[in-house]
């Protein structure tokens, strides 16, 4: 049984791969990353995990050349703009591996709700940058509430928070047939940890993440170097970059999902 299921694995992982080759989703690091990546999750998790990763996958990847497509100066501001690298793919999927390998050994239904509130806050993550970034939207920091560029780490937009409430709910209904009718307040539970997941990334982001002036052009950006010229750091601390806070707000949500269900005693 288990050689099917990593047969069944091997083939849509080299299905995906190819799909992200064709269409440039990622790297080629970052295909290879994926790929073994889905093979754990896929392999040892069946589709009960994979069709959360895979929906968030495909469907952000898409928002993203949408978005490129209509509004690219935003990308100026982000450290990693277009294709996702190998540290990206870990960042959002790295923690989804580590408790599928955990479910082998410890078998409550507590490790899959963990596991999809943690894709579900960086898929309400991503998706509050993407459909927040697709238009001309006022932005302002999550912090102060200035006025910033659109793109800043920390920032927020009233078209972001839709599409980060979007996300949440988006991943958290691709786990109903596993979950059941019957604990529909677990797919609450699981988009609200979601969605506060994506706004704690939003203060990591204007408080510690580390953002850069350029002194060509003038601008805050993720980037170290920027206009061809080394950016001086302004805020935050210099090894925090948007992969790491990414990776923290995978764990985030796993936790508020714990910690909700503390609280509602569910």
């Amino acid at each position: 049984m288990i050689f099917f299921n990593f047969l069944a694995a091997f083939i849509l992982a080299s299905i995906i791969a190819i799909i992200s080759f064709k269409l440039k989703f990622l790297t080629w690091r970052g295909i290879l990353a994926q790929f073994i990546l889905a093979i754990l999750i896929f392999g040892f998790g069946g589709l009960k995990w994979a069709v959360p990763v895979v929906i968030f996958f495909f469907l952000s990847s898409i928002l993203t050349i949408i978005r490129t497509k209509k509004n690219k100066s935003v990308e100026t501001y982000f450290e990693k703009p277009g294709q996702r690298d190998q540290y990206q793919v870990l960042a959002n999927g790295g923690i989804g591996g580590l408790l599928v390998l955990l479910s082998q050994f410890i078998k409550p239904e507590l490790l899959y709700y963990i596991y999809v509130s943690s894709l579900a806050s960086v898929c309400a993550d991503t998706w509050a940058t993407e459909i927040g970034t697709m238009w001309k939207a006022k932005t302002v920091s999550i912090l102060s509430f200035n006025e910033e560029g659109q793109g800043t780490s920390g920032g927020i937009s009233l078209n972001g928070m839709i599409g980060s409430f979007l996300g949440a709910v988006i991943i958290s209904l691709s786990s109903l047939y596993w979950i059941g009718l019957d604990k529909l307040n677990y797919l609450f539970i699981i988009a609200s940890a979601g969605f506060l997941g994506s706004i704690a990334d939003s203060i990591l982001g204007a408080s510690v993440q580390a953002q850069f002036n350029c002194s060509v052009c003038g601008k805050i950006t993720e980037k170290k170097i920027h206009c061809l010229k080394n950016a001086s750091k302004i805020k935050g601390f210099y090894w925090i970059n948007n992969d790491v806070v990414n990776f923290v707000t995978s764990l985030i949500g796993g936790f508020f999902f714990f910690l909700f269900r503390i609280i509602l005693k569910v």
